[in-house]
């Protein structure tokens, strides 16, 4: 059960860590009050933060605790995982191939990528590298296939041709970790290696990154890493560790402070010893115009480069990218033409606002502006949506025996569902996800509450006399493109 958390708490008391920096010589002094109050007001357990101006840090340091209840410190040294910021680490690897000669961001993939094949002959000939890592390859997100971990790497790769695309190619931005996934596998046949060993010959170890990860098995034996944990509208609650390893080119970076400044430096440098000036331009070229997004009349309207969305913040060309993953949240903010970079980590998920808040202050600060009242703004829109949908479940008798409707449903791209009959209702489990089917009447059941992407409220129809089992298991509530209902067929019918 989730407890709701008092939104002020005060662990935070003396937990502060700085590091060394000239905080005073940035214009960043008194701060600390700030950055604690956002915690609070936000629940966050630990943050660390990053401020660049100039080609120097000006701002390294960490709050808050590890772990909820402890009194171990953040410090720049903790790690956190980094989540989708990660994409903008992997295009960098990919930038560098391509100034090596060895990639071109416009040749057909499936000329490159032996085995690449999307649903659409049409599409699958025309995506290109530039289409993965740019979200414009027209196949919506899809995220059940990785979130279930049951699939490795390179077999998710080859379920793509069983997922239905939305769109032809270059046409609309559709956010899609697979088809980053895919830019990963792509960097590592090209390099005759694995993504990991890639990244981490290529960008890792040039720049001095040495306690970053790419596996949760090396975060999990990590001591010194943040526990994680979400924010819901029923308060916060601790998350087991996510595994992204087979998603790792979109999610699978872990890091901390102090690696993590020498890579937002590279990006505000314009390149360096490990890229050149134009390829970080390069990723900074808007691509295609990505709807959406949490600004208000401050932020322009919002683009998507290559590996960072581009808009513009108070006049000033800005580049981002959030990074959220189960029990973590971060951001990471660059003003390329002001030198100026931000970068938070912290170890909460859902709701939480915090690295949002922060880092626009911190740009603020830096530009020398009057800080706008992003926390204010931010609480009072999480705190007027209603805790939880209190309207009564719809119920009523099913049209068939439970019976009927047990049996092994699959899905070439998805898998397996098994239903079998509990009590007066169903159970069910796709892979290693159990969950709970209430009846509403008919041939429609509702899923209990469970774990993503088994989510409270997503309905499952049976047509029983045709085998099969039909779920819009494919769409989140708020993806603006709908693949709509995923048919499974009774295993037995195949």
């Amino acid at each position: 059960m989730i407890k709701r958390q008092p939104l002020r708490f005060l662990v935070f008391c003396g937990l502060a860590v700085l590091y060394a920096l000239p905080v005073q010589a940035a214009g960043l002094e008194g701060d600390d009050t700030f950055i604690r109050r956002v915690m609070a007001d936000w629940q966050v357990p630990g943050l660390a933060v990053i401020a660049i101006k100039d080609g120097r840090v000006v701002l390294q340091k960490g709050y808050g605790v590890r772990a909820v209840g402890g009194t171990q410190p953040v410090t720049p040294k903790t790690l956190f995982a980094l989540g989708s910021i990660t994409k903008t680490v992997t295009v960098a690897g990919l930038m560098v191939l391509a100034e090596q000669g060895k990639l071109d961001w416009d040749a057909p993939l499936s000329r490159l990528l032996p085995g690449f094949r999307l649903n659409d002959p049409e599409t699958t000939r025309t995506v290109t590298p530039r289409h993965l890592v740019s979200h414009q390859t027209g196949l919506p997100r899809h995220d059940v296939l990785w979130y279930v971990e049951a699939f490795s790497r390179a077999e998710m790769v080859r379920r793509l041709r069983y997922l239905k695309a939305t769109a032809q190619s270059a046409t609309v931005f559709q956010y899609n970790n697979l088809m980053v996934m895919t830019a990963g596998v792509l960097a590592g046949h090209i390099a005759g290696t694995s993504w990991e060993d890639f990244t981490r010959r290529t960008l890792l170890e040039p720049l001095g990154m040495r306690a970053a990860h790419l596996s949760l098995d090396a975060f999990r034996q990590t001591p010194d890493r943040a526990e994680p944990y979400i924010l819901t509208q029923a308060g916060r609650v601790a998350l087991g560790l996510r595994n992204t390893d087979a998603i790792a080119p979109a999610s699978g970076l872990y890091a901390n402070a102090d690696d993590l400044s020498l890579f937002l430096n590279l990006l505000l440098a314009k390149g360096g010893k490990v890229l050149s000036a134009p390829r970080v331009a390069a990723m900074l070229q808007p691509q295609i115009k990505a709807p959406g997004g949490d600004g208000g009349a401050e932020l322009g309207p919002r683009q998507y480069g290559m590996g960072l969305f581009v808009t513009t913040y108070r006049g000033h060309r800005l580049a981002y990218h959030p990074g959220f993953i189960d029990g973590y949240g971060a951001r990471l903010s660059m003003l390329p033409d002001r030198d100026i970079g931000v970068l938070v980590l912290t170890n909460l998920s859902g709701l939480n606002r915090a690295p949002t808040v922060v880092s626009r202050y911190l740009l603020d600060r830096l530009l020398g502006l009057e800080p706008v009242p992003w926390n204010d703004r931010l609480l009072a829109a999480y705190r007027q949506n209603p805790v939880s949908n209190n309207a009564p479940l719809k119920t009523g008798a099913p049209a068939h025996p439970l019976s009927a409707y047990e049996g092994a449903y699959g899905h070439p791209g998805y898998g397996t569902i098994q239903i079998v009959g509990k009590g007066n209702g169903l159970a069910g489990r796709i892979h290693k996800i159990d969950f709970e089917l209430l009846p509403m009447g008919g041939d429609r059941w509702r899923v209990a509450e469970t774990a993503w992407p088994l989510r409270q409220g997503l309905v499952m129809t049976f047509e029983v006399d045709k085998g099969r089992l039909l779920t819009p298991l494919a769409d989140g509530p708020s993806y603006p493109y709908k693949v709509g209902a995923v048919a499974f067929q009774r295993v037995d019918q195949l």
